[in-house]
C-alpha cells in the first residue's frame, strides 16, 4: 500500500511539474532544474527509507512466524508431559 501510494506521488509530481514546463513558453529556468532536482532526490530518498522499512518489516514477520512456531511445538511438548504424566498415574 506505502508503495503505491509513493508511486503516485511520484507520478502527481512529475505530471505537475511537466504541467508547469509545458505550460511556460520561455523554457525552464535553473531555479526550476534546481527545485526539479531537488525533488527527485527526495523522492529517491523516501524510496530507499521506504524499501529499509520493508526489509524491517519482514524480517518481524519471519521473527513472529519462528516464535509462533516455537509456542506450538512447545504446547505439543507440554500436551506430550502432560498425557505421559496422566498415564503414570
Amino acid at each position: 500500500m506505502a508503495k503505491v501510494r509513493n508511486m503516485f506521488f511520484v507520478l502527481l509530481t512529475f505530471a505537475f511539474l511537466s504541467g508547469i514546463i509545458a505550460g511556460c513558453g520561455g523554457g525552464v529556468s535553473e531555479e526550476q532544474m534546481k527545485q526539479l532536482n531537488d525533488l527527485k532526490a527526495e523522492v529517491e530518498s523516501v524510496q530507499s527509507q521506504v524499501n529499509a522499512k520493508e526489509s524491517e518489516r519482514n524480517a518481524i514477520l519471519k521473527q513472529i512466524v519462528d516464535k509462533e512456531t516455537k509456542i506450538g511445538d512447545y504446547k505439543k511438548q507440554t500436551e506430550a508431559a502432560k498425557n505421559c504424566v496422566n498415564a503414570m498415574k
